[in-house]
């Protein structure tokens, strides 16, 4: 029981909040200051040159999705209980 919970508390990290949130925020944000970035380049893919320019990104994907989530949560609990 615990690794399909496990599975699934990943699915959600990783997959929703990381890639979804992240993803697309950092999309729109560099759109929006006339920067405009590729999801190849945001996910980590384009422009390697060696292994930090691999881990960079998703770190900046990890931190900017946990803060956009953070942020999120937090606007529909002060909606709810005000």
């Amino acid at each position: 029981m615990s690794i399909i919970t496990e599975i699934f508390i990943e699915f959600i990290f990783r997959g929703l909040i990381v890639h979804g949130l992240c993803l697309y925020t950092r999309f729109y944000f560099f759109k929006l200051i006339g920067k405009p970035k590729s999801m190849k380049y945001l996910i980590g893919e384009k422009n390697v040159n060696d292994i930090t320019d691999k881990v960079q990104q998703p770190v900046f994907n990890a931190i900017i999705g946990l803060t956009v989530f953070a942020l999120i949560s937090i606007s529909i609990a002060y909606l709810v209980y005000n």
